[in-house]
């Protein structure tokens, strides 16, 4: 399988597999810790966000109840909190050609919830966060009632790679469904030539629930890696 599976462009980013490979802990374990560092790493996000107006509507429950919110990984198709994906390539005598990736989904005990090769299906050009998102799709007749048939994901931000030059740990966001009408709304195209150029054939695209962000984080490092994460987000030295 190549490296590189679908050629960049301003709207429509390179998928590169390298980036996604291997294992991926829920940002919940972040929120719920109990490792003394990454509670006062909290505990400083908090305070840097109370101190500034613009921002401390967020805390006013508490940061960490605010990114519980943002960041549930349950939803109304599925009340179980994922704990962690195991990233691999597809494979196997059911794989299909198209596909480029695939995701073994796990409960917080482990216990694996669901397995399936995914394709991509297009990329929203602003989707979570503003940026292009990926829609995932699984062809597996297996997922058909499936709270994780269609998946939107941003690319791993920084490069897998990054954490073994000194850079942060790579962590994505995600929202999952099983009909795609659930997480995005298609509009009219805004001309017939960009039309042409997204896969779906809407300029419009937009996100149903633009406040759901559910992240994974590369599954590597120490606490202090993980407090690092927290200390970006908040924008803190």
């Amino acid at each position: 399988m190549n490296a590189t599976n679908m050629s960049g462009t301003a709207g429509a980013p390179a998928f590169d597999i390298a980036d996604w490979l291997g294992d991926w802990e829920s940002f919940e374990h972040y929120i719920d810790s109990d490792d003394p560092t990454i509670q006062q790493t909290w505990e400083a996000a908090e305070q840097a966000v109370l101190a500034d107006p613009r921002m401390a509507p967020m805390a006013a429950h508490g940061i960490r109840t605010f990114w519980s919110m943002a960041c549930a990984t349950t939803s109304p198709e599925n009340i179980i909190h994922i704990g962690w994906w195991r990233v691999s390539e597809p494979g196997g005598a059911g794989a299909a050609a198209s596909a480029v990736i695939r995701i073994e989904w796990f409960a917080e005990d482990n216990t694996s919830l669901d397995i399936y090769d995914y394709r991509i299906d297009h990329v929203i050009e602003h989707g979570l966060e503003g940026s292009p998102t990926f829609v995932f799709t699984t062809d597996d007749p297996n997922a058909e009632d499936s709270p994780f048939r269609w998946l939107l994901v941003i690319a791993p931000l920084p490069s897998r790679r990054a954490f073994t030059e000194g850079g942060l740990l790579s962590h994505l966001h995600f929202q999952y469904a099983n009909d795609l009408a659930t997480l995005v709304v298609n509009g009219e195209p805004e001309s017939d030539a960009h039309a042409e150029s997204t896969a779906s054939g809407s300029a419009t695209e937009t996100l149903r629930n633009p406040r759901w962000y559910a992240t994974m984080c590369a599954d590597e490092g120490t606490a202090e890696d993980r407090c690092a994460i927290i200390r970006a987000l908040h924008h803190l030295q």
